[in-house]
């Protein structure tokens, strides 16, 4: 059974951008050595950390969706944990419901109307009550 994940981890700011590129396409070959799909990868670039992680205050934040069947996410995780570079990590299995709401169509709503597409009659003639 193929499953859907989203991983979101942590690289130190401190690196250089080369290094920091490095280390996202590790875990990006990584993924797809094991037989991953990767469908999305997003680079949230360097943002402040809620807490101090080792003395550090800012970390290059990742997030990577894929598809995998079977037990990848421990041997991803062992992965993180070799890499000194990142310094945290979080993988999760995205739930049944929330991949159906994403195949669902979207219901249009005032922002997605163009205002072409809103009819207008003229020639409504305002009622008044009798």
């Amino acid at each position: 059974m193929i499953r859907e994940y989203e991983t979101t981890f942590i690289v130190d700011s401190l690196l250089p951008e080369e290094q920091i590129n490095a280390t996202i396409d590790k875990i990006k070959d990584f993924i797809e050595k094991n037989g991953g799909k990767i469908g999305q990868i997003d680079r949230w670039g360097k943002r402040r950390l809620a807490y101090e992680i080792a003395k550090k205050q800012y970390g290059y934040y990742v997030y990577i969706r894929f598809q995998y069947e079977g037990d990848l996410i421990k041997e991803l995780e062992r992965e993180y944990k070799l890499d000194d570079s990142i310094i945290r990590y979080l993988t999760v299995l995205i739930p049944k419901i929330v991949l159906k709401k994403e195949a669902e169509p979207k219901k249009e709503t005032p922002e997605n109307i163009q205002e072409e597409d809103l009819e207008t009659d003229d020639n409504l003639e305002e009622k008044t009550p009798e």
